[in-house]
């Protein structure tokens, strides 16, 4: 008891010395709990997005492979049956399928936005000596309408309603203001590489449309290319695009995404495809450009945090280190004294390591309040110019993938519609709560364990006979 006691006491009788050990562990632990908070935190959300964007795998032709193989992506070699694609979807891997494919159109009673050939009965053109109609639009169409991107967002019914049987459409404000098209017409279009695609669509919905007209600005310099004008998107569920009893994909680009039930099994997803006959010029992947910007800045913060930490925790153990050094050097007298009168060097050193946690205890107890309260406006922060970084980034690089699509090259910009992660919710938790203990525990060992290695060396006389 004596012991304890007389630490207490210590505290007091010490305490210009006691404080500033003090103040550079409660820095410590300050800076431990802010950025522990924020690495958890992201960490957290990261692989919730890995869970999401991770999940979603598309099957695409590879223009690389294709190059590589000497392959012409107009040929029917390059493409594959649809019944394939609805295989892939019974792996035991995939949790959920959303079908969607587009096909570049083209009609004669249609008009397309910037379409400088309107009017023009011949708007034929020859590929390779076979002769195909210029394409103006675009039929998009998807198995699921809650999965159709940008509605509910940029994109929104504002007459009629969504199509649900086959045969049904929907068309943009533009679209139908152009060409005079009211809820209950039927129009009529016809595929541009796909000879005997025809569809009579009735227009069951009409909606605004707040998107980028063209998703490649650059397009525009180059000349006219209505088919890739949002605007001029018509927008149909996917069994209706298959009422035409597609063979192959051959005129389609296939949007197909399957979702696995856990990111780790895309390897073996792939190899399965691949059992079932998928070929090498087609690749089977993860939007990675997607994921790649939506946990860009998160990635960035984690990585910042992390490292600041350690440096945190590797200069600030070298002062306290000092300081408890230079600390047990000025006491070696009163130890002298206590070792003199019969005490133990395990009840002496049991006392310097009780100042050391009653310190840290104290500067836990402060400490995690204020990094809880210190978290989050940090986070913000942090992440606000992690996503500045991101977009300047994103601006003035080449976001682009080429694919072929429908006997066609396609330039896409793979991240489109994905925004970088913007926004984080810290908080202080069970998880964090134990390794900012360990840490405190750590200071303290490190500090008391100093002490104690030089005190408990010397003998009580010869203390004595050093005191001045």
């Amino acid at each position: 008891m004596y012991v304890i006691t007389n630490a207490m006491k210590n505290l007091i009788r010490n305490k210009g010395r006691n404080l500033l050990i003090a103040i550079v562990t409660l820095a410590i632990i300050i800076s431990a709990v802010v950025t522990l908070i924020i690495n958890n935190a992201a960490a957290k959300v990261i692989d919730e997005i890995r869970l999401d964007l991770g999940s979603r795998v598309e099957i695409n032709q590879d223009l690389m492979e294709m190059r590589a193989a000497g392959l012409d992506g107009r040929t029917d070699s390059t493409f594959i049956s649809i019944d394939n694609f609805y295989s892939y979807a019974e792996s035991e891997y995939i949790r959920e399928t959303v079908f969607g494919a587009d096909m570049y159109a083209w009609s004669d009673t249609l008009f397309a936005l910037d379409d400088e050939t309107r009017g023009t009965a011949t708007r034929i053109r020859e590929t390779d000596g076979v002769e195909y109609f210029t394409e103006t639009l675009k039929l998009v169409s998807i198995s699921e309408t809650q999965a159709l991107p940008d509605f509910g967002d940029l994109r929104e019914i504002t007459s009629g309603r969504m199509f649900g049987g086959i045969n049904e459409c929907i068309i943009s404000e533009d679209l139908a203001r152009y060409n005079g098209v009211s809820i209950g017409d039927m129009i009529e279009i016809s595929g541009v590489y796909a000879s005997g695609k025809n569809y009579e669509l009735t227009v069951v919905g009409i909606y605004s449309d707040n998107t980028n007209a063209y998703v490649n600005e650059w397009m525009t310099m180059f000349g006219s290319f209505p088919a890739e004008n949002r605007r001029n998107e018509i927008v149909t569920n996917f069994d209706t695009l298959m009422t035409a009893e597609w063979e192959s994909n051959h005129g389609l680009s296939m949007n197909t995404v399957y979702f696995l039930k856990n990111p780790d099994n895309l390897t073996d997803f792939e190899a399965e495809v691949r059992g079932k006959g998928l070929p090498i010029t087609y690749n089977v992947s993860i939007n990675q450009a997607a994921y790649d910007k939506v946990t860009a800045p998160l990635s960035g913060m984690k990585s910042a945090v992390v490292t600041f930490m350690i440096v945190i925790l590797i200069l600030g153990a070298v002062v306290l280190a000092l300081i408890s050094f230079m600390a047990v050097r000025e006491r070696k007298y009163e130890v002298g004294v206590l070792r003199a009168m019969g005490m133990e060097r395990s009840k002496v050193a049991f006392g310097i390591l009780a100042e050391t946690l009653v310190i840290s205890a104290v500067c836990l107890a402060i400490g995690l309040g204020i990094g809880n309260a210190m978290a989050q406006p940090i986070a913000d922060g942090i992440l606000e110019s992690r996503v500045a970084e991101v977009e300047t980034d994103s601006g003035g690089g080449d976001g682009n993938k080429v694919l072929f699509s429908g006997g066609q090259m396609q330039t896409n910009d793979a991240a489109a519609g994905y925004a970088p992660e913007s926004e984080i919710q810290v908080a202080l938790n069970s998880s964090v709560m134990i390794q900012i203990i360990i840490i405190a525990l750590s200071l303290a060992a490190l500090s008391g364990l100093i002490g104690i290695a030089i005190i408990t060396k010397y003998e009580p006389l010869k203390i004595l006979r050093e005191r001045n």
